[in-house]
């Protein structure tokens, strides 16, 4: 074959193939670059999403760990909430019948409820014990406890003796695994809250004297003056709610009826009666319209369906609020929480107004003096030691609780607590889940009433 010139194939119009290897090598390098990179980075992505499933499982279940040793903490709590009130009964009998001194009425022992079985639990039924505010239920802090992370002499060469000799292997040839507490990746961490010692909304359609205790409580805790700006503005639904239009409102919103609630300030037993409007007329104007639920409320959150309940309330006085314990139970006034042991001195006395309360130094004297009667007495602060201290420093008492005019302080307090709210956090990594539970006493570790993932 001859060969053709290049100076002919031009002429002619011949076109040369080389170069179009290089080409095609070329192409086929960065369409392979571009699907290594790809499948690179989706795996990248997809080990990451795996990472994160797997350390949202670990953090999940480390906040149920936490809840679980909550639990059983309040278990503990329980008992010796009991045993507190049978050495009061026994130092009592054994006061009674010693050389004929005068025998003293043994206070009631604590129902299987928590709560004192006698006049609102009015009696210290404890040992003034708060195991949850004592003991923290934190990873690091369980761990160095149950693991004995202490040194003592001798005890690294002892411990270096055993590693030399490991123990043997059981008769059936099954390997020891030998696992400390706390060897997991990760942490957890718990709060316990008492609800009983926050202002039960609940109560408000309560039975017997239940009722009035709370709108007292109620008022109280929205009584103070720098509070009126939630009051006098609109909220966001262009509705203007007086204090005691949001308890009448909160009343209605889990009373059984239609009709719209009123105040009757005679009536000393239950100050609520029913009035002539149609209570849902208010949620009729908002948008989207909606009716009271005529039901118990289902978590904290659901007050924010009520009329007047919005973002500055709740920022005001959500974290003194409660729905959990029972709805008849009675305040307990054993709170190490400054503004909630202010709202119980106001509830106690007979004008939540009167200007003398705003006096700082008159409240800072009865919270020392509060904190010292609780820190020195044995058997806890029972309704009659917080009155007694009030009664101190010239409070005039409201005249249900006046020990003076045959008043009972067990009637509005308590001294002892059945019902908790546990937050839970655990931790792996950058993955936080969080898992919220309330649980009352009962014979196990504690009957569930609520539970929130996060």
């Amino acid at each position: 074959m001859r060969k053709v010139s290049p100076k002919f194939a031009r002429s002619t119009g011949i076109r040369s193939n080389r170069g179009v290897a290089l080409i095609l090598v070329l192409t086929t390098i960065a369409i392979l670059t571009s699907i290594g990179v790809d499948f690179s980075y989706s795996t990248r992505v997809s080990l990451r999403l795996a990472e994160t499933a797997r350390d949202e499982m670990r953090a999940y279940y480390l906040a149920r760990s936490a809840v679980n040793l909550s639990r059983l903490l309040l278990h503990f709590q329980k008992q010796v909430d009991g045993l507190g009130g049978q050495l009061t009964a026994g130092l009592q009998t054994a006061l009674g019948g010693n050389g004929g001194s005068p025998a003293i009425t043994p206070k009631p022992l604590p129902s299987p409820g928590g709560m004192s079985s006698g006049a609102g639990g009015a009696g210290a039924a404890s040992l003034g014990i708060r195991l949850w505010e004592i003991l923290p239920i934190d990873s690091n802090a369980m761990g160095a406890v149950l693991t004995g992370a202490t040194s003592i002499p001798g005890a690294d060469s002892a411990a270096a003796t055993e590693k030399e000799a490991p123990a043997p292997p059981p008769p059936g040839g099954a390997p020891v695994v030998e696992h400390s507490f706390g060897a997991f990746d990760g942490s957890y961490h718990a709060k316990v809250v008492d609800e009983n010692s926050r202002i039960n909304v609940v109560g408000l359609n309560g039975l017997t004297g239940s009722p009035l205790s709370s709108l007292i409580q109620l008022r109280a805790m929205m009584a103070d003056p720098k509070y009126d700006f939630i009051f006098d503005d609109e909220d966001a639904n262009h509705d203007r709610v007086r204090r005691d239009d949001v308890i009448l409102a909160m009343k209605d919103w889990i009373d059984i009826d239609e009709t719209a609630s009123g105040l009757d300030p005679t009536n000393t037993s239950n100050p609520f009666v029913n009035a002539f409007s149609d209570e849902n007329s208010a949620y009729d104007r908002y948008t989207p319209r909606y009716k009271a639920k005529n039901a118990n409320f289902d978590s904290l959150d659901e007050l924010y369906m009520v009329r007047g309940v919005n973002d500055r309330f709740m920022a005001a006085f959500g974290d003194r609020l409660t729905i959990w314990p029972d709805v008849n139970s009675h305040l307990n006034i054993n709170t190490n929480d400054p503004m909630q042991m202010i709202t119980n001195i106001l509830t106690a006395a007979k004008n939540p107004n009167d200007p003398s309360l705003r006096d700082p130094r008159l409240l800072q004297t009865i919270l020392q003096e509060i904190q010292l009667r609780k820190m020195f007495s044995f058997f806890g602060m029972s309704a009659q030691d917080f009155v007694s201290v009030l009664q101190a420093n010239g409070i005039q008492l409201n005249p249900r609780i006046d020990p003076k005019i045959n008043g009972d302080p067990g009637s509005m307090f308590g001294s002892t607590s059945d019902t908790f709210r546990i937050t839970a956090t655990g931790k792996v990594g950058r993955v936080e889940k969080t898992v919220t539970a309330v649980i009352r006493y009962d014979d196990l570790l504690g009957k569930l009433l609520y539970w929130k993932e996060e």
